[in-house]
């Protein structure tokens, strides 16, 4: 069921990740579709704390006219990245309260590398995200 009238939505997904407050991450609108494929990749490097924080996928419908509607979102702790390249898909849950899931799934895939002779507590982030 989609968010517009048509019942269709026009999805697009922002993405923040927690350190890293100054990156702007979005993909491409589809329009009218209930199923999109994105196919966006993303590169990001830095530090940040292995132990706190993670990567919000915030899923909305775009509209031409007033403020996108929010879809849901996908939370990825740091730690579940530690283990390694990732492809899974995701249950899509409402943004200010997690427990809620909403129907629809997000499927990504993540890659990335860490650093060396950096402090203990920070690991070196070569991130790229595919959705």
């Amino acid at each position: 069921h989609g968010a517009d009238k048509s019942g269709l939505s026009d999805p697009f997904v922002k993405i923040s990740i927690d350190g890293f407050p100054k990156i702007d991450l979005k993909t491409k609108t589809i329009k009218a579709n209930l199923n999109p494929v994105w196919n966006d990749e993303f590169t990001i490097t830095g530090s940040f704390d292995v132990k706190l924080g993670e990567v919000r996928f915030s899923v909305f419908d775009w509209d031409m006219i007033g403020k996108n509607d929010s879809l849901g979102c996908v939370f990825v702790p740091f730690e579940e990245l530690q283990a390694g390249p990732l492809s899974k898909w995701f249950p899509i849950v409402k943004c200010d309260a997690p427990s809620i899931q909403f129907k629809g799934e997000l499927y990504l895939q993540f890659a990335w590398g860490l650093g060396v002779n950096l402090p203990a507590v920070d690991s070196h982030l070569n991130a790229e995200f595919n959705i």
